[in-house]
């Protein structure tokens, strides 16, 4: 029975199915579409049975569905950064800070950490460090303008548990 919520059925994710198995009718509880914790977390359905039979009975029970959150959002930057450095500033100094959110409902799956991507067209990686939990950046050496006047720095946020999504390897899902 379609309930009045998402909750209880309205757009008809589940559908029973009959089914006849040694001399019982059964009722399988089927599902109509994807389903995903970040947008219904438990289903409360309404399950009715009639009989045909001159007297009409009939009996309802309640089923309750709850789902387990998969690893299945990416991690996503709030915004990109552009900062600057004063030359002569010492090792260690903080540039910045990133963020990233993943929509995962449960941890680990939301957790993010930061890396700095190491890839020969990464020219910053020998230059800046990045806390691996709060995302903030550092210098990795005294800048001097006269030698080098930008740096594009790449950075990753990945979260923290193997992912849910087809072809992933079971890596943690990445976004750049």
């Amino acid at each position: 029975m379609p309930g009045s919520t998402a909750q209880t059925n309205k757009l008809h994710t589940f559908y029973s199915q009959q089914r006849a198995d040694n001399g019982f009718t059964w009722a399988d509880i089927k599902v109509n579409q994807p389903l995903d914790y970040e947008t219904v977390k438990e289903y409360n359905l309404t399950i009715r049975v009639e009989n045909n039979g001159l007297q009409q009975l009939a009996s309802e029970a309640t089923v309750f569905i709850m789902l387990e959150d998969v690893n299945d959002e990416i991690p996503l930057f709030t915004e990109r950064e552009q900062e600057t450095v004063l030359e002569g500033e010492p090792i260690g100094t903080k540039v910045t800070q990133v963020n990233a959110i993943d929509k995962d409902g449960t941890f680990p799956n939301n957790q993010v950490y930061y890396y700095v991507v190491d890839s020969p067209r990464n020219e910053g990686k020998d230059f800046f460090e990045i806390n691996l939990q709060s995302g903030e950046v550092f210098t990795k050496i005294v800048f001097d303008r006269e030698k080098q006047g930008a740096y594009a720095l790449e950075v990753e946020a990945r979260d923290g548990a193997p992912s849910a999504r087809p072809n992933s390897g079971g890596q943690p899902n990445s976004g750049e």
